[in-house]
């Protein structure tokens, strides 16, 4: 077996809300693939190098980073790890030449469903937690800089269209399509530790409690508008969708055929 750093590897590199978990999960159920699930959380919020606070201090993480992101991928026994992580907290720690090594698939949804979404769950979420600009930033790297392929799924799409999304990926990914991707017994994507129970409950509730890709939620109003009164906060919502225009118009979103 290859060294952690040199392994390939398939990324979901996603905005948060976007449905990427249960992709994760429908992934997950392929005999050859084995998740490693958001490896970079405890570099964003812990580590040496954290980016946020948020969640306080635990001192056991501080010297957390890339070689831990690498021994996870390491102990995948099955020839494809699957990573799955949030955009704004890998895109700072994730090297150039992980990226290049790995299939970089970029899992996004519309800005106003991702802000209903998060709005409940972290309401004061700040622009780097909403995920848009370092989506930018990460799709700016791996197919600007490094010229590498970037395949995109839709939240929304995969949940209307779970068979054809999938399907389409694991053609692009060199994998054959096995059913059993679209449905499970356990909702979880893995057994959690004592300290990550309540935060993944929170977070994966709809997950967990599932056996499948639920359908989509109703279509939003087309007269609807963002109801936020604070003309910062409208700006971030507004570069999303500038964001999130660019890139669906710029790559190949999986089973939009």
């Amino acid at each position: 077996m290859t060294d952690g750093a040199a392994r390939s590897a398939v990324a979901l590199w996603a905005v948060p809300r976007s449905v990427s978990t249960a992709l994760e999960k429908s992934l997950s159920q392929h005999p050859d693939v084995g998740p490693v699930h958001e490896p970079f959380t405890d570099c964003y919020y812990f580590s040496e190098r954290r980016r946020s606070g948020r969640y306080g201090d635990q001192p056991h993480k501080l010297s957390y980073g890339m070689t831990d992101v690498d021994a996870q991928l390491q102990a995948v026994t099955v020839p494809v790890p699957l990573i799955k992580d949030l955009c704004f907290q890998a895109e700072p720690y994730v090297t150039d030449d992980r990226l290049a090594a790995w299939s970089n698939v970029f899992v996004v949804r519309h800005p106003a469903r991702v802000w209903l979404s998060l709005s409940r769950l972290k309401p004061d979420f700040t622009e780097d937690e909403f995920g848009f600009t370092a989506l930018d930033r990460m799709w700016g790297r791996v197919v600007g800089d490094l010229g590498l392929p970037g395949r995109i799924v839709e939240g929304d799409r995969f949940r209307r269209h779970t068979r054809a999304v999938l399907h389409d990926l694991c053609h692009w990914l060199g994998l054959g399509f096995d059913g059993r991707m679209t449905s499970w017994a356990d909702g979880r994507i893995r057994p959690w530790s004592p300290d990550e129970c309540e935060s993944q409950r929170k977070w994966h509730r709809v997950l967990e409690g599932s056996r499948g890709v639920l359908p989509p939620d109703p279509e939003l109003p087309p007269d609807w508008e963002l109801a936020e009164p604070d003309p910062p906060r409208r700006l971030i919502y507004h570069r999303a969708l500038e964001i999130h225009d660019k890139i669906m118009s710029l790559g190949q979103v999986a089973g939009a055929a």
